[in-house]
């Protein structure tokens, strides 16, 4: 990932700020200079091409799915779907979870090295007491393998119970798809990098792990019935709902 923000991070640098909406600031009391005025400019039309470049591979690799083509609140999820426990390796379904009164948060997420991914969880934890008030229960799932698993539940400190979709099943069900556009598009480029100038250390890949940083997360919240009664599909790594958008799941 570092390799992609450097660009956007030097550029907050060289500005000698940490946030874009700083670096704004600073461009819009300085619009009598030409030298950045042009500056500006092939910022803006760097921005422009790289987006298009990415879509033009999204296009050819196919990797943009149509999301948007089924109608997911009116929908089941099978129950039957096999899936592994992160933790023990066994072959469960999600009906373990189902007929107990309660409503499933299921959080799908991205690489194991997703640092957002990551932020959301925690922020799940912050926020265990209100998610127990409105009988929420927690279950991540990750199309990784168990030994990835293992070592991004000892790095997280992830509470939850964690299920394996090596298939991605789940993920195709929920109408979830990879995409280069949406993952590196480059006004994400700038939130990472303000990520980077803020010292916030991007999680590493572990070279050994098969991995995809360009699929897409998502959070689903079931009723104890299996039905579908909040949907969000991540449109890129930072697009996750607030905690106070998943009780409102009716």
């Amino acid at each position: 990932m570092k390799c992609y923000i450097s660009g956007p991070f030097f550029l907050l640098h060289s500005l000698s700020v940490k946030q874009k909406k700083d670096a704004e600031d600073l461009w819009s009391k300085n619009t009598n200079c030409a030298a950045l005025r042009e500056a500006l400019q092939d910022f803006k039309e760097l921005e422009v091409q790289w987006d298009a470049f990415l879509q033009r591979l999204d296009d050819e690799l196919q990797l943009s799915p149509k999301i948007h083509n089924v109608d997911h609140q009116s929908k089941c999820i099978s129950p039957d779907t096999p899936l592994i426990d992160a933790r023990t390796g066994e072959t469960v379904t999600l009906q373990k979870y189902l007929g107990r009164g309660k409503k499933i948060l299921l959080v799908l997420i991205r690489q194991f090295s997703c640092l957002l991914c990551r932020l959301h969880v925690q922020d799940l934890q912050k926020n265990q007491s209100s998610l127990d008030a409105h009988s929420v229960q927690v279950v991540v799932i990750s199309f990784g393998c168990q030994e990835g698993a293992s070592y991004w539940v000892d790095q997280t400190g992830c509470q939850y119970d964690m299920l394996l979709d090596p298939s991605r099943k789940m993920y195709s069900a929920f109408g979830l798809g990879a995409s280069l556009q949406k993952v590196l598009n480059f006004g994400n480029m700038l939130i990472y990098s303000e990520y980077v100038a803020n010292d916030m250390e991007f999680p590493r890949e572990l070279p050994w792990i098969q991995d995809d940083m360009f699929q897409l997360g998502g959070n689903f919240v079931l009723d104890e019935h299996g039905r579908v009664l909040f949907s969000h599909r991540c449109q890129s790594p930072i697009d996750r709902p607030s905690v106070e958008d998943i009780l409102s799941a009716q």
